[in-house]
Parts: C-alpha cells; structure tokens; sequence
C-alpha cells in the first residue's frame, strides 16, 4: 500500500468551522472498479483535513487487490480524530459501499460515530435554481470556476488502474530478474524517467486529489442554500412599473450570479444582495368571511354584511350569503402569498387557492410582518414544483 502526504495551499471559502461548531473536519473520496461492493474493488482513499489551521491531504491507495482491508483499516483509524466528514453523493455511493466491504471483510468500522454532509444531498433542493445540465461534482465545479488537472472520469480510471496492475507486476519481475546483461545498459539510461506504471499511477492519484480539492473548493455552492435558511435584512421595498421590487441583503456573498422565476416571482441574486421581483395586480378583488353564515349577501350592491346590520335591509333586497358570494371588494395594489399568512387577505374568487395581500404603506413599513412575507415567499419558491 502507497501512503501519500502533502500539505495544501487550499483554504476553506465557507465558515463550515461556525456552521457545525468543530474544525475536526475530513473530506473524503474514494475510487473503486465498480458500484457494487461484492464484485468490484476499493483501490483508493482520499482525504483532506484540518491541522493546526492549515489543510493537508491523505491518499491511501492499494498496490494490490489484497490490500483492501489495509486500505479501509488505514481510513477508519484516521478518520477517529475527526468530528465532520465532508463527501459528495457520498450518502448514495462511498457510504455504503465502504460499510458493505467491511461487513464482507470482518472489519468492525463503520460510520456511525462522525457526523456527516453530503454536498450533493444539501444542494438537492435547489436544483431548479441553479439551473445546472446535471449535478455532478465536475459540473458544480464548472459553475463555480473550479479547475482541475485530471481530464478522467471514474469510469474510465477502472481501466487505467486495471492497466497500472499489469504493467507494475511486469516491472516489478523484471526487477527481481536483477535487469542483467544486455538489459543492464538500457535500464541504466531510463532509470531517472517515469515508469509506464508510475505514469498510470500518477493518473489515479491526479483524479482522487482533484476530486478531494474539488470537495473543497465547491463549498461555497452552500451559500445557495442559506440564500433561503439565513436570516436577511431588507434594504429596499416599494412599487415600481406594475411591480413590487423587495431587495434583502445578506452576510455572505453569493460567488456567481443567479436568476430564477416561479409564479408571480422572479428572484435575481448575486453577492450579498438579492432583488425579489413580484408581479402585482391593479384593480379589484375580493375578501371572504369564513363566517358566512352570519353574513346576507346583497345581490343589488354585490357585497356581504353581517346579519347585526343586513336587518336593517329589506327582505326582498338580501338573501342569505354562501361562501362564493361571501365578500366585500376593494381596490387597490395586491401582491401574492401563498398561505393564510397576512389578513386581511384577497382573491378573485372563493376557490383559489392563491390569495393576494394588498400592497399600502403601513405594510411596507411594518418590517416584521414584510420579513415574514418574504421568508413565506422564499419558502413558497423552494417548495413548488
């Protein structure tokens, strides 16, 4: 087994330390020939961690298809000084399949004592707003502007390394044939230049340390989550063009622009700000009581009062009302919520589901009740289809 150490010029550009309350932190990755554990093999682990402040990198990796238990037993002893273990999709594939190769090999680890974030699992959903082709770590990487050496694809590494095998068993009898007589003078010449086997080495382990920096240098595709889980401040909210402009700020900062729309809304986000664009409606609409049954409705004014005053009308002038025609209108600027969230509320008519909340001045200067507004709408944009 190859056991290969470095320190990293990397830093962490998201305050995963603050958010879980440990700098016990470990990103890991692995490389294997296949997905299914009783059939494949593991051949590679990496890892970066926190030391002293500063980030270094591990790799174990297996020389031999017997050295798999070596491998796994090096990675669980390590990762006991760690509290937070780092991973994408790790939940899906790495997880399971290095607790099945225990159960396979005997070995008594497993994950149950350390903490966990999966990257790709906490992106999730947000998917439809970063509006991504897949969700692949190479592509996250691509969206954020992350590069990297290694142009292979785990796929194509089970080849590299099923090649790296066979041609390290050859060098490796060539060696113990000690090289001799006509042989002696080539090998001589070719010893300073890399090994066709240490070429393919240097490939495998290319991949998994682009892999492990990427795990790092990705983190801040979670400030697209907080985006919707941290608190904000509103810096601005008014009407504007048939329009109900609301901009909140953020401590953090957004690394690359984002726009999403859904419904009425339209969000543009970038840096430590974010515009909430939301369509409003111009003209007419109208308030159900839930009470209708305390409630005549008046075919010849087209609204509803309770009872205590509708004895006042004459009979042939009220009839009792019905939830439908249970309502009184108003006019004015509306803008959309998507539960019984501010009262009084609005709508078209009594079976929408969408209700309306009339846009006037105390409502843009009550901060509580607009914050809560806009975290309604958050959710609203989060949640929907």
């Amino acid at each position: 087994m190859i056991t290969r150490k470095l320190a990293l010029d990397l830093t962490l550009d998201y305050p995963i330390e603050i958010e879980y309350k440990t700098d016990k932190i470990a990103f890991f990755d692995i490389e294997t020939t296949g997905f299914v554990a009783d059939t494949t093999y593991l051949y590679l682990i990496g890892c970066i961690y926190i030391e002293n402040g500063l980030l270094h990198m591990i790799q174990w990796f297996s020389e031999d298809i017997k050295e798999e238990a070596l491998l796994i037993k090096s990675f669980f002893e390590f990762i006991k000084e760690y509290e937070l273990l780092i991973h994408f999709n790790g939940t899906g594939f790495d997880i399971p399949y290095l607790t099945k190769k225990c159960e396979l090999l005997k070995l008594d680890y497993s994950f149950n004592d350390i903490q966990s974030l999966d990257i790709y699992k906490k992106i999730s959903p947000i998917k439809k707003f970063l509006k991504l082709n897949n969700y692949k770590q190479k592509t996250v990487e691509s969206f954020l502007k992350v590069d990297r050496e290694d142009t292979f694809s785990g796929g194509e590494l089970i080849e590299v390394y099923q090649s790296y095998l066979g041609k390290r068993h050859i060098e490796n009898l060539r060696t113990l044939r000690g090289h001799k007589s006509a042989n002696k003078s080539t090998d001589a010449n070719s010893s300073d230049k890399a090994s066709e086997a240490d070429k393919l080495l240097n490939a495998l382990l290319l991949h998994n340390e682009d892999d492990i920096k990427g795990l790092v240098r990705i983190l801040p595709i979670l400030y697209y989550c907080d985006l919707f889980e941290k608190p904000f401040h509103i810096l601005q909210a008014g009407v504007d063009k048939g329009k109900f402009n609301i901009r909140i700020g953020y401590n953090f900062s957004l690394p690359i622009r984002i726009s999403f729309g859904n419904d009425f809304i339209y969000i543009n986000a970038y840096k430590e700000s974010a515009l909430i664009t939301i369509d409003i409606y111009d003209g007419e609409l109208k308030h159900f009581y839930d009470n209708y049954q305390d409630y005549y409705y008046l075919p010849d004014e087209d609204r509803a009062v309770h009872k205590s005053l509708a004895i006042y009308v004459d009979k042939d002038y009220r009839v009792r009302a019905k939830p439908s025609n249970c309502y009184t209108k108003k006019q004015g600027l509306f803008a959309p919520q998507y539960s019984p969230l501010i009262s009084p509320s609005f709508k078209k008519c009594h079976k929408d589901k969408t209700s309306f909340v009339e846009i006037h001045t105390d409502f843009l200067l009550q901060e509580d009740q607009l914050t809560e507004y806009i975290e309604h709408l958050l959710k609203h944009i989060l949640t929907s289809k």
